[in-house]
């Protein structure tokens, strides 16, 4: 084992547990099991950034306790988040490898979220999301008079469904009223990253409601437009919820069109996660300038507008990521969040007008202070639009006491 250990990017975030306070440790790639330990062996276990020897992790122990931590009780440490898999390790490289196999041979990609964030039944799952709309913040239940249009493009959520359901409803509402598409172009946040900025997959989704197939022959045909590999970091889907929500979405409104009329207009998905563009934020380079983004950016809009099926797009984001458990170093307040919420309404309208260059700046101007976390993937859903108009349909902030964190989101509608 390494003697300077190297922590995996994980989740952290207080519990209660029988009147005690403790650290829960989750793994968003779900290579590894959660973990709970006590605020004693997070401060140890957070100088495990490969720089840290065992004995500068004792001596700042100290320092910080005034005690001893004695290299047994380091080793246990060390050993139990080894076994877990949450440190850089051999051991912990091998069973990464045979996970992302196991994956890449897959035709369908299992639902990742279900039974935990959404209900694993169709009975259970149909009435979960019913309920999105009937909650008193929620926009009611969709109106089948005359039928609207069917939206460019939404933009929904991604956050869990006990948070941000209403917001879900009020994103697809519209889309629930209308004929639907036949093609559905779906760009989420990849939340573990990757280096290439877009990964698509040519594997089915299955959901609860039933398999949703992925369009393979468009999927191909905007991979070979692209100068990098398009399936390159194919694994970066396997766990990823920011699309999975908006499949789940997308059967529900099928669902609700079969009892309408008897029968479900069919419907092929492209899956696109959209990594993070923040080293152009830092440089103030417009992502487009990078060859690899404006390229694809390119070919996407060229191949969707030459379709001949109706197609909508669909943007699976969330917007500021603030307080202590993302890294701000004060509680807070209700005077900050209304500034988040006023600097959000900001960067929705520059959305809403498709302003490429006002949306990228309202993001510099303070290098990403709140953490848009759906930058990436609103930014490329601009320059795939033309001539379209957005209008903001509802804006929420969910706040967690137990993490002093507030993450916020909003659902619009493109026509």
């Amino acid at each position: 084992m390494d003697s300077y250990p190297r922590l995996r990017p994980v989740e952290a975030f207080p519990i209660q547990q029988e009147g005690r306070t403790l650290i829960c440790l989750r793994d968003p790639q779900q290579l590894a099991n959660t973990v709970v330990v006590s605020p004693a062996a997070y401060f140890v276990l957070s100088h495990f950034d490969g720089k840290h020897s065992p004995v500068d992790i004792q001596e700042s122990y100290s320092r910080q306790f005034g005690d001893i931590l004695f290299s047994e009780d380091l080793n246990r440490i060390i050993e139990m988040l080894d076994h877990h898999y949450y440190l850089y390790s051999g051991r912990f490289l091998d069973h990464q490898k045979k996970v992302f196999d196991d994956f890449q041979r897959l035709v369908t990609r299992p639902p990742a979220h279900a039974g935990t964030v959404y209900k694993e039944d169709p009975a259970g799952l149909l009435g979960q999301i019913e309920s999105h709309f009937e909650a008193p913040r929620g926009p009611g239940s969709p109106q089948w008079g005359q039928a609207a249009p069917t939206p460019r493009a939404i933009v929904a959520p991604h956050i869990d469904f006990h948070r941000g359901g209403p917001s879900y409803a009020w994103a697809y509402k519209g889309l629930a009223e209308s004929p639907g598409a036949d093609l559905y172009i779906l760009l989420g946040t990849s939340h573990c990253g990757g280096e290439n900025p877009f990964t698509a997959t040519l594997k089915d989704f299955s959901t609860p409601l039933g398999a949703v197939e992925t369009d393979k022959e468009f999927v191909r045909e905007l991979a070979k437009s692209y100068p990098g590999d398009l399936f390159a970091e194919e694994h970066l889907h396997r766990t990823e919820h920011s699309l999975e929500f908006q499949v789940v979405y997308l059967k529900y409104i099928a669902a609700l069109q079969a009892e309408r009329t008897g029968k479900a207009r069919p419907f092929k998905i492209v899956p696109i996660l959209v990594s993070s563009f923040h080293s152009m934020v830092q440089s103030r380079t417009p992502p487009e300038k990078n060859p690899q983004i404006g390229s694809f950016l390119n070919a996407l809009r060229r191949l969707a507008q030459k379709e001949t099926r109706q197609v909508c797009f669909v943007a699976g984001v969330d917007l500021a990521h603030v307080g202590m458990q993302f890294g701000d170093p004060e509680p807070l307040t209700p005077e900050f969040l209304r500034w988040v919420e006023e600097e959000d309404q900001r960067l929705v309208d520059k959305l809403a007008s498709l302003d490429a260059p006002g949306f990228f700046a309202e993001i510099a101007k303070d290098q990403d202070r709140r953490r848009i976390c759906g930058f990436s993937p609103l930014y490329s859903l601009i320059h795939v639009l033309d001539g379209s108009r957005g209008k903001c349909l509802k804006y929420d902030q969910a706040f967690t006491a137990e993490t002093g964190s507030a993450v916020t989101f909003t659902s619009m509608v493109f026509d």
